[in-house]
């Protein structure tokens, strides 16, 4: 069994596939270490709501996926983790076909509770969104 570090770094890799969600949600790991991931997105013309403008639902998964990979890359092996909580906050509405970075990173790890932090940033490093998670550590 692999660590989560391992993992996401076979994921980087392309030695294990995305999930089906990174299909829905064009994201691409880019850059993974100890408590810290980035991710690739961009949002296209699938992902637009009914005033034309990207959907806050691309932000929050966006942001889940990062913040959940920051707890991930922490686990060891055996051990899963389940959201508990996802609180998004949206600054300034994203463009299609426009490149941002999704990042999270690391705030605490406890036994059983892990807390991160996540961005969405642009090439020049505006911020259009910020969230904070807590994840519950599942060991099999």
């Amino acid at each position: 069994m692999q660590t989560g570090l391992e993992f996401l770094t076979s994921l980087m890799n392309g030695e294990v596939s995305s999930s089906p969600m990174a299909q829905t949600l064009p994201m691409q790991l880019i850059e993974v270490s100890k408590g810290k991931v980035i991710y690739k997105v961009t949002p296209n013309q699938t992902h637009l709501n009914v005033q034309g403008g990207v959907h806050g639902g691309f932000c929050a998964t966006a942001l889940d996926t990062s913040t959940g990979g920051a707890a991930h890359s922490i686990l060891e092996a055996n051990a899963g983790y389940g959201t508990i909580d996802l609180n998004v906050k949206m600054i300034r509405p994203m463009q299609v076909d426009t490149t941002y970075y999704a990042s999270g990173e690391l705030i605490n790890a406890g036994r059983n509770i892990i807390t991160t932090e996540g961005k969405i940033l642009d090439e020049q490093g505006k911020i259009y969104a910020f969230a904070s998670a807590t994840f519950m550590i599942i060991r099999r």
